[in-house]
């Protein structure tokens, strides 16, 4: 994976997939990468004909699959829909890597736990999953059909992604805007993950990507630092003090369709070991700032 390579990314216009278009092109290790980057309105990854011919005329040496459907109580409403993205779509690509011989690397998530009892230092790779959700659910069985390629698949588990452009699944960006106008964000106070910069995942993926010895199986990567909203809302404003104070909510306040774990923070020591090491989520956040 260290050399030359032809990269195929799904969701290539999505949040992650946007970020990760702009570390490879600025990674010296991935200079010589070729990339193809597709979206919806390239196919629909639900399709499994359009994939097929799709990534068989590319013929990549890696699947980098970041696209999903993320808006969990969307899933929720509307299982069918997730069941198609997040299950059959990661199926389409496997088979598609099954045929091409591609490495595969997987975007999962935090929500694959319940977070009612959290490890002491964050759940590991090796704890088990016991989603709450449809979104948690279909997440966890795309890691499940990828482990179907043994050693050429690496599931990504990472956690509360912000540094888009869309307000629906970007909490900090949807509290910038809003207090901008002058509305205080109201943001949960008694729910906890690892809050993880897009730029900071997608070196993260590119470090992983160039490794001498594939990496595979499931890993976690997220910025450091445990956090509620609340507290990333309560940083925001030391950063920008025009914003208004964000109000805290409970979970059981905010009237969420689909279940949420209480306490999701991921433990990071497998990639540690590997070198892969992320700042701070303030660190981050201050960064992200400093972009709008």
């Amino acid at each position: 994976m260290s050399g030359p390579s032809r990269l195929y990314l799904t969701g290539a216009d999505g949040m992650l997939g946007t970020a990760l278009t702009a570390a490879l092109a600025a990674d010296d290790a991935a200079g010589g990468w070729q990339v193809r980057g597709v979206s919806l309105k390239d196919h629909d990854i639900a399709d499994a004909a359009a994939v097929a011919r799709s990534i068989d005329a590319f013929r990549p040496d890696v699947v980098v699959h970041t696209a999903a459907h993320a808006v969990v109580d969307d899933c929720e409403r509307d299982p069918a829909m997730a069941l198609r993205v997040n299950v059959a779509g990661v199926r389409n690509v496997v088979d598609a890597c099954r045929r091409t011989g591609a490495r595969l690397v997987h975007i999962s998530s935090d929500y694959v736990f319940d977070g009612a009892v959290p490890p002491e230092g964050g759940y590991r790779e090796t704890d088990l999953p016991s989603p709450l959700s449809v979104y948690g659910l279909t997440k966890l069985a795309g890691e499940r059909i990828c482990a179907l390629l043994d050693d050429r698949a690496l599931s990504v588990r990472t956690s509360w992604l912000f540094g888009g452009a869309d307000e629906r699944v970007d909490v900090v960006l949807a509290a910038l805007r809003q207090g901008v106008t002058g509305e205080p964000a109201a943001l949960v106070a008694d729910q906890y993950s690892l809050p993880t910069y897009t730029v900071d995942l997608a070196r993260a993926l590119v470090f992983l990507l160039t490794r001498p010895e594939p990496v595979s199986g499931t890993i976690h990567v997220a910025n450091a630092g445990r956090a509620s909203w609340y507290d990333v809302g309560l940083a925001l404003r030391e950063l920008r003090p025009d914003l208004p104070e964000p109000k805290p909510l409970t979970m059981a306040e905010c009237g969420f369709v689909g279940g949420r774990p209480r306490d999701s923070s991921l433990s990071t020591a497998r990639s540690a070991a590997l070198g892969l090491t992320l700042p701070h989520w303030r660190d981050a956040l201050e960064r992200f700032c400093a972009t709008q």
